[in-house]
């Protein structure tokens, strides 16, 4: 009965192991539509169809050829109508994966690397299809428990489980936001490993990729909120991962799993140390007062109704005296009225300041007496106060530095100063230095502040604060004593040049301090030290050998 169902797969199962493209191709279309006729799908044909899928992908070499097959196997996993069908598909994949895993050379890893990616995608694309049921969640996490992550098959088939581990959150993000009750239901079988695993890889792997992702996330976040910073600048990947990981309460799972009397010794130093993290965090966010609420999923099951398109609305346009009129009452037409208002009160303001228009031969400005004005006027024209007092209004940042606002400094600086207990040099208002208006001080290099305040501090100062003694002096002084800088001196009367010795070889300065007597310093030879023992070697006369001798009484 088993040969007789297996027949009409057999020949499909053939063509997609073959060598020839076109033959491979041909085969996956005659899968896509034999799946659907089928009311039932046994595991012994979907393992057989596997193996046969296996090396369908294996003979592909070039890697858009590639990248197209694995599309469309993966693809298969959303199209089944039969969610039975979909599950079984998805299992069968990964107890192939596993079977064929160390068969596989490093050459045709990638691809098999990328498989496994697609068809995570497309199992939370399955998920998202159908809103994120619990039932049907909870059934392939089953499967992803049992029959990869706690795989009792035997085969070596560690690969899988790594890669798993760390493309999950990747492929999830996409899909993200997802309710904490499903979020927990995903995060069962990768606690259950971090508690009851032996593989010390797969642990590493589990926490660096997920819970630390989430640790991470999750302070950004925090730091984010407390400096007030709005959701929209905030990056969708911190949002989302930040938003769990404040909210899921994973120190008190971690916890509990860590304290269990089943949990593995070894990883309860693992479970404590994420424990003690994430209990951390969820402190920091108690006292820093902010609220972070569960997230907001988006087209879940109550979001049946759709957004209806925005229709865009044509810009109007008006025509010159309708603005005229509207400006003329103060409405905005579209922000021109606005604009056009401003405008008006500039012109006014340099109207009413005493300047006209340009004259028809566009030489200068001529005002309401017939005299021209240059654009740029001396200092004290009424022309050039006018233009202060309207930079001074359109501008409210600049101080303008006037009387009252000069006493009101000195009267702080002279409290600031009472308070160090410093007096003032000079209180009177003649004596502050007049600073120029809208201006900016500038800076004067250290040489000329230091020659100001020597200046300033060898002047008598009334107050009698700050005096300086005008006699000292605040150079450096160097005291010399002979006594550590001895010459010596040659005796009179000198002996004559014949017996004079080099200087070089006579004691100075410091020489007699040692105790040497003046005059010259006779060195005498040293004697050959030998070592103990040595035996001295006769050497040879020079000569010629005996061989050269023989010969020599040969030749004659």
């Amino acid at each position: 009965m088993v040969t007789e169902t297996l027949k009409p797969v057999k020949k499909i199962i053939q063509h997609l192991a073959s060598c020839s493209k076109s033959t491979r191709d041909k085969a996956i279309k005659l899968l896509k539509s034999w799946f659907p006729s089928q009311p039932e799908v046994s595991d012994e044909q979907m393992r057989k169809i596997w193996k046969g899928l296996f090396y369908c992908i294996w003979h592909s070499d070039k890697q858009q050829v590639q990248l197209e097959l694995i599309n469309n196997l993966s693809s298969l996993l959303v199209t089944f109508d039969d969610l039975n069908l979909s599950v079984q598909y998805f299992e069968v994949f990964l107890i192939t994966m596993r079977r064929e895993w160390s068969g596989i050379d490093y050459l045709r890893l990638d691809k098999f690397y990328l498989l496994i990616r697609k068809f995570m995608h497309q199992f939370f694309n399955l998920l998202k299809k159908n809103r994120w049921d619990l039932e049907l969640l909870e059934r392939l996490m089953d499967v992803l428990e049992v029959k990869t992550l706690f795989s009792a098959d035997g085969y070596p088939a560690h690969g899988v489980n790594y890669h798993i581990s760390e493309i999950f959150f990747e492929e999830l993000k996409v899909f993200m936001p997802v309710k904490l009750d499903t979020f927990e239901v995903m995060m069962k079988p990768f606690l259950l490993v971090l508690k009851n695993s032996n593989d010390k890889i797969l642990l590493t792997k589990i926490r660096t990729s997920m819970f630390e992702v989430l640790l991470k996330n999750g302070k950004k976040l925090l730091e984010l909120k407390k400096s007030g910073i709005t959701p929209e600048t905030v990056v969708a990947e911190v949002e989302l991962f930040g938003t769990i990981a404040l909210t899921f309460g994973l120190s008190g799972k971690l916890f509990a799993l860590g304290s269990s009397e089943d949990c593995l010794q070894g990883n309860r130093k693992v479970l404590f140390g994420l424990h003690e993290s994430f209990e951390k965090l969820e402190k920091e966010l108690a006292n820093s007062k902010v609220k972070i609420g569960e997230p907001v999923v988006k087209g879940g099951v109550d979001d049946d109704e759709e957004i209806p398109d925005l229709v865009p609305i044509p810009e109007l346009k008006f025509s010159s005296d309708e603005v005229m009129a509207a400006e003329q009452a103060g409405v905005d037409m579209n922000g021109s009225a606005e604009k056009s208002s401003k405008k008006k009160g500039k012109k006014a303001k340099k109207d009413s300041s005493g300047k006209g228009k340009k004259d028809s031969s566009g030489k200068g400005e001529k005002d309401s007496s017939g005299s021209k004005n240059s654009k740029k006027s001396k200092k004290g024209s009424s022309g050039k106060d006018a233009n202060e007092n309207e930079d001074t209004e359109a501008s409210p940042g600049i101080i303008d530095f006037n009387e009252t606002v000069i006493s009101n400094l000195q009267m702080q600086f002279e409290k600031v100063a009472a308070e160090v207990g410093m007096d003032l040099i000079d209180s009177s208002p003649e004596a502050l230095p007049t600073l120029p208006i809208n201006t900016t001080v500038s800076k004067k290099r250290k040489r000329a502040r230091s020659a100001e305040r020597k200046s300033s501090l060898s002047k008598d100062v009334s107050g009698g604060g700050l005096t300086e003694k005008s006699g000292e002096k605040t150079a450096k002084k160097v005291r010399f004593s002979m006594k550590s800088n001895i010459v010596w001196k040659p005796q009179t009367p000198l002996p004559p040049q014949s017996l004079r010795l080099p200087p070089s070889a006579t004691p100075r300065g410091s020489a007699l301090k040692k105790g040497l007597s003046p005059g010259p310093i006779r060195e005498s030879a040293l004697a050959s030290k030998q070592r103990p023992g040595a035996v001295k070697v006769r050497k040879a006369s020079k000569g010629s050998t005996p061989v050269v001798k023989r010969l020599r009484k040969m030749r004659f």
